[in-house]
């Protein structure tokens, strides 16, 4: 083996580790984003439920208490598949994106061994 091989060897097993610190930090923040995604979504539960009771407790009669639980249960069901779908491309940016420098190296392992 020659000089050049080994530093050809050092040079890659340098840019693997760098590809996994960086693979790190982006999952963290990544996982950051996601908390504070999750905060918001229980927070605005909460909201919700305690909007959800006055109006229900405002209802005068039972119909009236039916309709408000119809409207309610309605929009908390958008509301339930909208956030989830946000929550689903968040959770799947983090992948791709923390993904990403593992990948190229994946690619570039894949390229020396053609090209050997």
């Amino acid at each position: 083996m020659t000089t050049q091989n080994f530093d050809q060897i050092v040079a890659f097993g340098k840019e693997n580790v760098d590809a996994f610190v960086k693979s790190g930090t982006l999952a963290v923040k990544g996982l950051e984003e996601l908390s504070k995604a999750y905060t918001a979504l229980a927070n605005q539960s909460i909201e919700q439920t305690s909007v959800a009771v006055k109006a229900l407790t405002a209802a005068k009669n039972p119909g009236e208490f039916q309709a408000i639980y119809a409207n309610l249960a309605k929009s908390n069901l958008e509301s339930f598949v909208a956030e989830g779908r946000k929550l689903q491309e968040l959770t799947n940016n983090v992948l791709t994106s923390s993904m990403a420098p593992l990948n190229a190296r994946v690619q570039a392992l894949t390229s020396l061994f053609k090209a050997a």
